[in-house]
């Protein structure tokens, strides 16, 4: 399953990049894409380490050179879900048992899929609204993110320990 959201994320961002003429440009996701799916098979984690920010760097630049923001933005979300998945696999190897770890990877799923279609959804709307809020406005919005950010990782978290119990 990470294997896939990564192709997925690297296939999604080099298209983007080739439907904006940046075929150059479009071989960065495919390359770190191959290394962080090569990683993961070998089980090597620095991989992770390069790739992760690399995808996400190159998310961020596909803005500037004028591609489709929705594939920037689902690049983006896929980077997301690829970066949790691998997580989640580097932890269920590093553990000597589960109990019922197929339930584990099907709700773990499930709710990775209700996040980034709401990420998405929530992005694609921000890709179409225009709103003119000004500095104190960005700062308040930051800060009901972060705090919104920090309560859901909190709930993941006690969510995460009670499956583990």
């Amino acid at each position: 399953m990470t294997v896939g959201a990564i192709g997925l994320t690297a296939t999604c961002l080099a298209s983007g990049l080739i439907a904006a003429d940046q075929t150059l440009f479009a071989l960065a996701p495919a390359a770190l894409g191959g290394m962080w799916a090569a990683g993961v098979i070998l089980q090597r984690r620095w991989t992770r380490i390069v790739a992760f920010p690399g995808m996400i760097i190159v998310a961020a630049g596909a803005t500037f050179v004028q591609a489709a923001p929705l594939a920037a933005l689902a690049g983006l979300v896929m980077t997301l879900v690829a970066w949790n998945l691998d997580n989640l696999e580097r932890r269920l190897t590093q553990t000597a048992h589960v109990v019922d770890e197929r339930r584990l990877r099907r709700s773990h799923a499930a709710w990775l899929l209700v996040i980034a279609g709401a990420s998405l959804g929530m992005g694609g709307v921000a890709l179409v609204v225009r709103l003119e809020i000004g500095i104190t406005g960005a700062l308040i919005l930051g800060t009901l993110a972060i705090l919104g950010l920090s309560r859901m990782m909190a709930l993941l978290r006690r969510m995460n320990q009670d499956v583990h119990q």
